[in-house]
């Protein structure tokens, strides 16, 4: 089929890419205006000049340029080359007569500089993932529905295997003992994880895996799911926590340790007062007894219960305070001497403040005396200004939640 040489020039004339045709001295017949544009020059200026003595301008023909192998084939030549900070790929075809040209060859430039730097940087990824990869001392695993197929140096050495041979292949329950730490099948427990990473994307849990030779070690699992090669693939960073766990375990014996040390220092203050006041012994360890019962039914969390206890068993502490004739007197007490009563809360508070507890102890003992309408001391606090755990040593609580039991503090 004849091409129109017009329709022909017209078509090269609008491509995004630089092209031009030179005879077989290397001198430009024809050039689009991508090429114009890239060497400067107007058709006057260039046509009839040696190609390479416009664009690209490096005094000689491309290497390839008017090759053999493009001009007895339909393979195209190619040569790469830089000009100035752009790098291209010019494409050569000897097409022979053309237009009644003698021609050598048609040149298609590709400016490769953006595809270059992006595989380039696609590479360096790739080169940075793998040297992670190698390196993580994390064991990362690639597995689909059958077995594991992929694994870095970490894997091997986390699940004791000498060789890859010892872990490629193998099905995860291989790796994993009969029952997790919670009893349930370890089968029936990493579906359920894998079917909520493949609905998810991905899935953080702890496991227990096992070694080659049987013995089990806790980790925390990471699964990704994603498709590789049209199948579904699993990728598993498994990271071994058992120092963790065992820093846990001692953390929470410490804490256990600590709690007691400090349950014996506030019973034993609460004893002190006892020894010195022996009209109201036991009292305070009958007002944590009960306070804490009503915590309860109101539905108290533990440690809130807890620090409830604490303050009641100290709550009058302050009466250290107060001089032994007062404590002591069989009689009803002098307006005076029941103002000087009322200051022990305040002086419980002193007492207190500068201790370091878990709880707002000595805020609690310091309100046990207010009441709801501000009638108390020695703040004269009013309603949700009183603290839950002073409320409920004083039974001052909210009367929806009030319980039928007996007042456990008096002024």
């Amino acid at each position: 089929m004849k091409v129109n040489s017009a329709i022909f020039f017209e078509v090269i004339d609008m491509m995004p890419d630089a092209a031009f045709l030179h005879d077989v001295d290397g001198r430009l017949i024809f050039f689009n205006k991508a090429y114009q544009e890239l060497s400067g020059m107007t058709e006057s200026e260039a046509i009839g000049k040696y190609y390479w003595d416009v664009f690209p301008n490096i005094g000689k023909p491309l290497p390839h340029c008017g090759s053999a192998e493009a001009r007895h084939s339909k393979h195209t030549s190619r040569d790469e080359f830089v000009v100035g900070d752009r790098s291209y790929m010019s494409f050569g075809y000897s097409p022979g007569k053309f237009d009644g040209h003698n021609t050598d060859s048609f040149h298609v430039l590709h400016d490769m500089t953006d595809s270059k730097k992006f595989h380039e940087e696609l590479s360096g990824i790739a080169s940075h993932f793998s040297l992670l990869y190698a390196l993580s001392p994390d064991a990362i695993m690639l597995l689909d529905e059958k077995s594991f197929f992929d694994c870095n140096p970490a894997t091997l050495k986390m699940f004791g295997c000498n060789q890859r041979s010892d872990f490629i292949g193998k099905h995860p329950s291989q790796f994993s003992p009969l029952t997790q730490s919670n009893g349930r099948d370890s089968m029936v427990e990493a579906n359920e994880k894998i079917t909520e990473a493949m609905k998810n994307g991905s899935n953080l849990f702890e496991w227990m895996h096992c070694r080659l030779d049987g013995s089990i070690f806790p980790a925390e699992v990471l699964l990704v799911a994603f498709e590789k090669d049209g199948r579904l693939v699993l990728q598993a960073t498994v990271r071994d926590i058992t120092r963790r766990k065992n820093d846990e375990n001692q953390i929470a014996i410490d804490v256990d340790k600590l709690n007691s040390a400090l349950a014996g220092l506030i019973a034993t203050m609460s004893k002190a007062m006892e020894l010195r006041d022996p009209y109201t012994a036991g009292h305070q360890t009958r007002v944590a007894d009960i306070a804490c019962r009503i915590a309860k039914e109101l539905g108290w969390g533990a440690d809130q219960i807890q620090g409830l206890r604490m303050a009641a068993l100290v709550h009058d502490i302050g009466k250290i305070a107060i001089p032994a004739e007062i404590l002591t007197k069989p009689s009803k007490l002098s307006e005076f001497e029941e103002k000087l009563m009322e200051e022990h809360a305040s002086h419980s508070y002193e007492l207190l403040k500068d201790i370091d507890f878990p709880w707002d102890i000595a805020d609690i003992v310091h309100q046990h005396h207010e009441r709801l309408d501000g009638s108390g001391y020695p703040q004269h606090l009013q309603g949700d200004a009183i603290l839950p755990e002073a409320r409920v040593l004083a039974v001052q609580i909210p009367l929806k939640q009030c319980l039928p039991i007996v007042l456990i503090d008096q002024p």
